[in-house]
């Protein structure tokens, strides 16, 4: 009781200080539960900048890249007034990706991990570096997807082996944290047959910088002796292509590179929908 009243002596600035130095779980979570103090600063919006990259905010792009039924369209083109408090405009954050530019003029979307504050981004299938390569028929759509509506998405219509790719500069990403690079894909369309071309179907995938990285190989089906690299959601998959430590230690921005190419099976198929690449915090659950 004493070091509670302790605490509760220090002056209101000096608290929010100290809550702006713990994480956003900490602040809405056991701190604003310690006195009406405590309560206060942890709804400050003193510790919320602190918590919500404000630079990134800034990169805000366009009403004219979002997909229809984007949550953002209504929200003002001033963010950082279109909300009572911080507060509430990290919380929405987190629940709605924020269409931004990131450093190569590219648009992407970034949304936070809630209880710690990590930055999780999308490439849309819009601003992937490569998704066509031989022959595929494919249909960009500004439309969000019922199963997953993120972003815009690619339908490929019919085509041979697949390969795609995507980049991001490592300055956007959270510093020392290990990320982990998805795939995001829907067969739900009925005469889709992406998944049932045979053991004999596989991937590679990598994910990493200036020539070094991680390669993985992918099989379609899984089979049991190998790791499990492909995650069912009702109809769409992850298919997880690598990971990467970031140290974000060093000045200026590196380019990260994902991919996932095909390297066996040479039939055609088709039915396939992209929703763009993923990169998030690797604790982190879609």
């Amino acid at each position: 009781m004493a070091n509670m009243l302790g605490m509760n002596a220090l002056p209101q600035k000096l608290i929010e200080e100290i809550v702006s130095r713990t994480s956003p779980g900490d602040a809405c979570g056991s701190l604003s539960l310690v006195s009406k103090k405590f309560r206060s600063a942890a709804n400050s919006d003193h510790v919320w900048q602190r918590f919500l990259p404000l630079h990134k905010i800034c990169r805000r792009a366009g009403s004219d890249r979002c997909v229809r039924d984007d949550p953002w369209r209504n929200i003002d083109s001033d963010t950082l007034h279109a909300f009572a408090t911080i507060k509430d405009l990290y919380l929405f954050l987190s629940d709605n990706p924020l269409l931004i530019y990131d450093d190569y003029g590219d648009c992407t979307y970034f949304c936070l991990e809630k209880l710690s504050g990590k930055q999780c981004f999308r490439i849309g299938a819009r601003d992937l570096l490569q998704i066509d390569p031989k022959g595929w028929s494919v249909c960009i759509d500004m439309q969000p997807s019922l199963t997953y509506s993120w972003s815009d998405i690619a339908f490929l219509w019919r085509g041979v082996n697949l390969e795609v790719e995507a980049k991001i500069s490592t300055s956007l990403l959270s510093p020392n944290t290990n990320y982990t690079a998805y795939l995001l894909v829907d067969i739900s369309c009925h005469d889709s047959d992406f998944f049932e071309f045979g053991a004999e179907g596989s991937f590679e995938t990598w994910v990493g910088i200036d020539g070094h990285g991680e390669n993985k190989n992918v099989y379609v089906p899984q089979k049991k002796d190998k790791p499990v690299l492909i995650t069912k959601h009702d109809s769409w998959y992850e298919v997880e292509l690598g990971d990467y430590f970031n140290k974000g230690l060093s000045v200026g921005s590196t380019e990260l590179r994902m991919s996932l190419r095909e390297v066996k099976s040479g039939r055609r198929k088709g039915s396939l929908f992209i929703y763009g690449i993923e990169i998030r915090p690797k604790s982190s659950k879609n």
